[in-house]
């Protein structure tokens, strides 16, 4: 029954990852966000983590078998039969991650940007190649991962504490128990690995009093769908922004949209006040006789400022300025 029951989890948990790989291209597809391209592939690359569970399920009866025989035959209640193919999902899942706070802090040293990958991936084939057995080389393999996360999530606190531009401390504020999230459940994820391949006797395994867990951290799990959580919300307030017959509040969510991101994107490229506010009018729909109406201003004052506004963003025209908004904001 608890096998049966396991199945049907690990089933969730895939179901889970492909619906926000899906939302995730839908989403980079409406908007060009790199950001999420870059999630798709992390939900992508965490399907073929969390699918290897099915191969290593099959390799599992041949160890129960020899456990059956040999009391002394597992040492650890956490099976694993897929190292190698872990280091490669395991990079995906770490990079695209990586990628998304690169994007986020536009950080475009090309170094910077490859650095966690390279050190997941050769760390955890060293360990893989040269560390001891038993559980304590499998705490050091899997804890690779959380490592790495955790000097991510480091690195985003030390450049919110460092960072003197206010634009850029409101938009890491605003995510702020969404990181916590990240926070909780990585250390969770350790604590888990702890517990199962220190604690646990797995005699209790070979016994069948316990159910085996073969790679299967559900900390992780959580983790994975925290992420899935936020990133699906905010690609359905994305397309509710595209949707052609919007609900007749569209009109305030629109705003409010706008009215989060003006300030970073003024800051992004050095517009005046007067020009932030004229391109608040310019994302609501409005054309420049409206403008010149509303704001009272002459009509000609009003292109000037949207010739300089496309120009500081380096934008072709009112359409590319709304798409270029929509990703940066």
């Amino acid at each position: 029954m608890v096998l049966t029951m396991l199945f049907y989890y690990t089933l969730f948990i895939l179901l889970m990852s492909i619906v926000a790989a899906a939302f995730c291209l839908s989403g980079y597809l409406v908007s060009r966000r790199r950001v999420l391209a870059f999630a798709c592939v992390g939900f992508f690359a965490y399907f073929l983590d969390v699918a290897l569970v099915f191969e290593d399920d099959f390799l599992l009866r041949g160890a129960l078998v020899q456990a059956q025989s040999s009391p002394v035959a597992l040492d650890s209640v956490y099976f694993v039969g897929s190292q190698l193919p872990s280091i490669v999902t395991g990079t995906g899942i770490l990079m695209a991650l990586w990628l998304c706070v690169c994007d986020f802090f536009e950080i475009t040293r090309k170094g910077l940007v490859v650095a966690p990958g390279i050190v997941f991936a050769a760390g955890s084939l060293a360990l893989f190649l040269f560390s001891p057995g038993g559980p304590v080389g499998l705490f050091l393999f899997y804890g690779m991962r959380s490592a790495v996360m955790l000097w991510m999530l480091l690195y985003v606190a030390a450049r919110y504490v460092g960072s003197t531009d206010g634009a850029v401390r409101e938009r890491l504020w605003r995510y702020r128990w969404f990181y916590a999230g990240l926070w909780f459940f990585a250390i969770a994820v350790v604590v888990e690995n702890a517990v199962f391949m220190f604690v646990i006797d797995p005699r209790m395994v070979s016994s069948g009093s316990l159910p085996v867990f073969p790679e299967r951290n559900f900390a992780e799990n959580m983790l994975m769908l925290w992420c899935a959580g936020f990133v699906c919300a905010a690609c359905w307030r994305l397309f509710s922004l595209h949707f052609k017959t919007p609900p007749a509040d569209d009109g305030e969510k629109a705003l409010d949209y706008i009215e989060r991101g003006l300030a970073s994107y003024q800051s992004r490229y050095g517009l005046s006040a007067r020009e932030t506010e004229v391109l608040r009018e310019v994302l609501s729909g409005k054309d420049n006789q409206r403008i010149a109406s509303d704001m009272n201003l002459a009509l000609s004052t009003v292109k000037v400022h949207v010739h300089n506004i496309l120009h500081k963003t380096g934008q072709a025209n009112r359409q590319d300025l709304m798409r270029d908004f929509r990703m940066r904001s």
